[in-house]
């Protein structure tokens, strides 16, 4: 059996424009949501430096200001408790560039297609969930004792923007990044007299740039003054080198 086409010339230019247009639109579809591995690379070998600066309150009074450095080492691949195939990271501390570093914790970091985790004095949490999704938040406690069913306490923030920061005094950019905050908080009034903040911030290509921890304490015995901080810290970390060490 055959078939043929009839019709007039200007009739099949027609259907033919209509058929590209039809496959160019099953062509066209919008992005998928990042699959997330990209943002911490785990290579043995790799290292990442960072510059950290420790402000701290005692009584109501700013102590003087702590600086010093980390050093990030992927070590070996192992497999961890659960069987699963695993890094070792050791993290060392210095003062001064000049000084030997001198190894302070080991911890272990995995990832597999939903999840990377990280287990750090016998605790492990999930750091990220894959695929990346803007606003998404997760019970980063999951896999530990202080797991809740309806716990939701780490979330994504930024995804895909650019991140500015100083490192050692220096302006440094990122531009391809996404961060996730973690947030405690218990309010009186209309203030807040208890904080505990955590944000992370990770860039494509190059695994965590930048970290914030923040613990204050706003109140003193019974007596809360949201404009001072009684005691607390806050600790920042920023990338100043990466590379690797075969």
């Amino acid at each position: 059996m055959s078939f043929s086409f009839r019709g007039t010339p200007a009739l099949f230019a027609t259907a033919s424009l209509l058929m590209l247009l039809v496959v160019g639109c099953q062509n066209e579809s919008e992005p998928g949501p990042e699959a997330g591995t990209d943002y911490y690379p785990l290579v043995v070998g790799d290292y990442r430096v960072f510059a950290v600066v420790d402000s701290v309150w005692v009584n109501y009074q700013l102590q003087p200001v702590n600086r010093f450095q980390f050093r990030e080492r992927l070590t070996e691949k192992i497999t961890d408790a659960s069987g699963q195939p695993a890094y070792r990271l050791v993290r060392s501390r210095r003062t001064l560039p000049t000084d030997t570093w001198r190894d302070d914790s080991v911890m272990v970091i995995r990832a597999d297609d939903k999840t990377l985790q990280l287990t750090r004095n016998n605790r492990r949490t999930v750091e990220l969930v894959f695929p990346v999704r803007p606003e998404h938040s997760w019970n980063r406690d999951a896999f530990n004792s202080r797991d809740t069913i309806v716990a939701e306490n780490r979330q994504y923030l930024r995804v895909g923007k650019v991140f500015e920061t100083r490192a050692n005094n220096q302006p440094v950019r990122y531009e391809n990044t996404l961060t996730t905050e973690d947030v405690e908080a218990v309010a009186f009034d209309d203030g807040v007299f208890n904080v505990a903040k955590y944000r992370q911030v990770y860039a494509k290509g190059s695994g965590p740039v930048y970290r914030m921890r923040r613990r204050l304490a706003y109140c003193n015995g019974g007596t809360c003054d949201p404009d001072r901080i009684f005691q607390g810290q806050i600790r920042r970390e920023a990338l100043l080198e990466k590379g690797n060490t075969p």
